[in-house]
């Protein structure tokens, strides 16, 4: 018997639950068409769209790779601009793709530069302010984690940690992002265990670039920095021994196909090893990493994973499932939005 072949309108309704996701980098195209001429950025084609706004193919130049970045960042000036992208990610996620349980995390020293206009607090308070809006006008649960990024000083660390504990009412964790290579994780050991002892989870970005090293990465965020969730951790499928180790644990992995394509932590969309990690026994979660900037939702990876790695609709609502039941966001609240019973 033929496998059933799931049409885009199936894959749309599966109810689903996000827990990686950028908010910096998952504005609304037509959002950036506004606002980008306020910031002196000429869009005078859809070409020009998505020549500075876009990534599509896998990264070659780091460069102008960082540009794309930069240019969605100049964007982030104001706390209206920053409550009204909070709102819109949170309404697309619902309208577009059926997510009912939803994460966005954002890294404060990144929004805030440039933009002297605004502080950690104020920042914030306007995400907050988005969320909730979107939490009155839609049936979801949103959370927000702080991101501590690692390529800056061990003070800013610091002070992004105790900011995230000072607000840990509306925060629901910690996580460390930004390149692995040459940022040892240890370092980073008494802010998150501080973190996490305020009641914060705690996810690190941990072996997503293809480097021998990668799987021994994804231990020592587990074993130094208390993760109870790994960021991408793709690479652990090299490593038969890692893999029983983060099985053994029951840590869930947020796997992000089409930005492991588009960073070339793997060669193609068919070389991805979900579904190797999937059948291993992994809780593996399908994640966008940044919508936005790759183009792409949460409906484009779970077709992706059904039609060329073979996922059924049973496979898809399982990964659902692991990262309803994996989310930081209090269990009372996931529970009320969530169509299935949730074990934690």
């Amino acid at each position: 018997m033929e496998p059933l072949i799931l049409t885009h309108m199936t894959i749309a309704e599966i109810p689903k639950a996000e827990i990686h996701s950028h908010l910096e980098l998952v504005l609304r195209k037509s959002t950036i068409q506004e606002l980008a001429p306020q910031f002196g950025i000429e869009l005078k084609s859809e070409q020009d769209y998505y020549d500075r706004f876009v990534i599509s193919e896998p990264m070659g130049d780091l460069g102008s790779v960082l540009n794309k970045f930069l240019d969605t960042q100049k964007l982030l000036a104001s706390e209206e601009i920053l409550e009204r992208i909070t709102y819109e990610a949170c309404e697309d996620a619902f309208k577009n793709t059926n997510t009912r349980i939803l994460e966005l995390r954002y890294a404060p020293t990144f929004v805030q530069q440039g933009h002297d206009n605004l502080t950690f607090q104020s920042i914030h308070e306007a995400i907050v302010k988005g969320m909730k809006r979107a939490e009155t006008d839609f049936d979801m649960a949103v959370g927000l984690i702080c991101i501590i990024q690692r390529i800056l000083p061990v003070e800013d660390a610091e002070k992004v940690t105790q900011f995230a504990i000072d607000n840990k009412d509306t925060f629901v964790g910690l996580d460390l992002a930004d390149n692995e290579v040459g940022f040892d994780s240890k370092p980073f050991s008494p802010f998150f265990l501080k973190a996490k002892e305020a009641g914060l989870g705690i996810t690190v970005h941990s072996g997503e670039a293809n480097v021998p090293n990668a799987p021994r990465y994804v231990k020592e965020a587990i074993e130094h920095l208390g993760a109870m969730r790994i960021g991408h951790g793709v690479q652990i499928h090299r490593d038969a021994e890692a893999m029983e180790y983060v099985k053994g644990l029951g840590i869930p992995l947020e796997l992000c196909p089409t930005s492991n394509w588009l960073t070339n932590a793997i060669e193609s969309k068919e070389a991805h090893p979900f579904k190797k990690l999937f059948d291993f026994g992994l809780k593996t979660t399908i994640n966008t990493d940044d919508g936005g900037i790759f183009n792409v939702n949460l409906n484009d990876e779970y077709e992706l994973l059904h039609k060329t790695h073979g996922l059924s609709i049973e496979q898809l609502e399982t990964c659902a499932q692991h990262a309803a039941e994996t989310s930081f966001i209090s269990k009372e609240k996931r529970q009320k939005v969530w169509p299935r019973q949730l074990d934690s």
